[in-house]
C-alpha cells in the first residue's frame, strides 16, 4: 500500500529465543562472586579475628585482607581502641549530655563496714586488650563487666565506714575496686582491661 516497509525481525527473534546461555558461564560467575566475598577491610581501630568452621584461626592487622568465603571462614572486627562504658547503680536516659538518669536500687544499695546502707552509683570504663579472649571466653562482655564491678564494689565498700565512703576515701575505693575487678576478669581470661572506676 505505498507505505514504508518495516524490516523483518522474525529471524532475529527466533535466534534470540533459541540462544542458550552456557551453564558453565553462570557457574563461573557465581564461583567468582563467592570467592570475592572473602575480601574484607580492618580499620585502624580494629583487629580482625578469623574463624575457620567456627574455631579461632588467626588475627589480622589493619588493612585489606582475604579470608576463605562463608561457610569456611568468617571474620569479626572488634574495636580494640574504643573505650567502652558500663553504668552500675543507675542508667542514663537519652543522650549522655542531658544528664538525666534513673537509679537502679538493686545494684546501688550497699552495706558499709559499720552496717550502714549507702547508695553507690558508678561508671566503669574498659578496653579490649585481647580480642580473641574477649570474643570467645566471655558471653555478653558488658553484662559480665557490670556483674564483676558490682561484686567488687560491694566487697570494697564492705571494708569501709560510711563516712570514708561518702567523703575522704573515694579515690582509694575507686582504685581498689578497679584492681579487684581486673584480678577477677584476668582469672576469667576475659581479654578486658579496666581503665577506670568513677564514683
Amino acid at each position: 500500500g505505498g507505505g514504508p516497509a518495516f524490516p523483518d525481525f522474525s529471524a532475529d527473534l527466533k535466534r534470540i529465543r533459541n540462544f542458550r546461555f552456557p551453564v558453565w558461564w553462570l557457574a563461573a560467575l557465581v564461583a567468582l562472586l563467592w570467592m570475592a566475598s572473602g575480601l574484607y577491610i580492618v580499620e585502624p581501630a580494629e583487629i580482625g579475628v578469623v574463624q575457620r568452621f567456627g574455631a579461632y584461626d588467626r588475627q589480622t592487622q589493619p588493612g585489606l585482607h582475604y579470608h576463605l568465603p562463608v561457610p569456611i571462614e568468617t571474620v569479626q572486627v572488634p574495636k580494640v581502641t574504643q573505650i567502652r562504658r558500663v553504668e552500675v547503680g543507675f542508667r542514663s536516659i537519652g543522650h549522655a549530655a542531658s544528664q538525666q538518669f534513673r537509679i537502679v536500687p538493686e545494684e546501688s544499695l550497699m552495706l558499709t563496714g559499720d552496717e550502714n546502707i549507702v547508695d553507690v552509683q558508678f561508671i566503669v570504663q574498659y578496653l579490649i586488650k585481647d580480642a580473641v579472649h574477649y570474643l570467645f571466653n566471655v558471653h555478653e562482655p558488658d553484662q559480665t563487666v557490670k556483674n564483676v564491678a558490682e561484686a567488687a564494689m560491694r566487697e570494697v565498700v564492705g571494708y569501709n565506714l560510711i563516712d570514708s565512703v561518702l567523703t575522704t576515701n573515694k579515690l582509694d575505693i575507686q582504685n581498689h575496686t578497679r584492681d579487684l575487678m581486673q584480678k577477677i576478669l584476668d582469672i576469667y581470661q576475659s581479654g578486658i582491661h579496666v581503665q577506670a572506676v568513677q564514683l
